[in-house]
């Protein structure tokens, strides 16, 4: 047995308590350096930042061959299912224009600029935000929020997500007094954990995780909030819904909060569009009248619809460097 770690090697890590397995001094120097290094990016220039992770996007592209393939996997998938559905795949995204193999690069540059650039957000002024992100559609959140019921967001991985901590802002330019959350999944390293919740929360977005239930979510938003939700990635149990063409395991979270709360949802794209510009879209997620929000499969195979149409706006500005088909 491969020892997890430094404490006590007898026991695998899996069975230790959550305190002991996330902290230590393994632990601490994995924060020192995390922290270093993502602090030298929130300070960096953001075009400078940009270019430095499409570097770091291609070198991983020239290293990673087997993620290469996953990759060029999930992205034939994607390529089949828009082709189907738009005829011609270039009509649906200028993005799928070029070869499979370009598609591939491309991918792992950009998932390589937006991680890196998307850290700089947090130290933006709200002029220098302006110049590098371009908002579309916000009055369709102030329209959800309307109903008295909260709003909840959608958000697949792609973009620079960490700019998502802005919405408090974009939100109070239409108009809108709103609290902003978002679900958020603990990290594994106790310091880095926290450090990363301190950074989203100096922003005034609170977070939730498993560890604050199912109920806390549901009565901020029947409060009158907007909760963020990541529904996009993979998950070894839920529901098989559609997505892209092909039945997958997928979240049913927001539909459950949905039915819990009434909220209305949204969803969001954040689309590349130059050198670190970015336009975030905001688009209204309608539910069919005939769906029975009761049943899980169907509000996934929604919510599964309104994730899909995010990122078929821009599908290489998805995060497919993991296996999703």
């Amino acid at each position: 047995m491969t020892c997890q770690s430094h404490f006590c090697p007898l026991m695998p890590s899996r069975h230790k308590k959550q305190a002991t397995r996330y902290t230590g001094p393994i632990k601490w120097l994995q924060y020192v350096f995390a922290h270093g290094f993502f602090s030298l990016l929130q300070h960096m220039p953001i075009t400078l930042s940009f270019r430095f992770g499409r570097g770091v996007g291609w070198v991983l592209w020239q290293t990673m061959k087997s993620r290469r393939a996953v990759v060029r996997r999930n992205l034939e998938v994607v390529n089949a299912c828009l082709a189907q559905t738009h005829g011609d795949v270039g009509s649906s995204s200028s993005d799928l224009a070029s070869p499979i193999e370009d598609q591939v690069l491309e991918v792992f540059q950009r998932a390589g600029a937006n991680l890196f650039a998307g850290f700089r957000f947090s130290k933006l002024t709200v002029d220098q935000m302006d110049s590098h992100l371009e908002v579309e559609g916000m009055q369709y959140l102030a329209e959800a929020l309307k109903g008295g019921k909260g709003a909840i967001v959608l958000l697949a991985h792609m973009g620079p997500w960490e700019a998502l901590n802005q919405l408090p802002h974009f939100i109070a330019q239409s108009g809108v007094e709103a609290p902003l959350a978002s679900l958020f999944r603990p990290l594994n390293n106790a310091y880095i954990d926290k450090w990363m919740r301190q950074q989203r929360e100096c922003k005034g977005v609170q977070l939730f995780s498993r560890r604050d239930g199912f109920h806390k979510p549901v009565d901020f938003l029947r409060s009158g909030g907007v909760l963020g939700i990541l529904a996009d990635q993979k998950i070894r149990e839920g529901p098989s819904a559609l997505y892209f063409g092909v039945k997958v395991p997928s979240s049913p979270i927001p539909g459950l909060m949905h039915r819990r709360s009434g909220a209305a949802m949204v969803a969001i794209s954040l689309e590349t569009v130059g050198l670190a510009k970015w336009k975030l879209i905001v688009r209204p997620v309608l539910i069919p009248d005939s769906t029975d929000t009761a049943d899980r499969l169907q509000m996934t195979t929604v919510t599964n619809q309104a994730l899909q149409a995010s990122l078929a706006r821009s599908p290489l500005d998805g995060f497919w460097l993991n296996r999703r088909f």
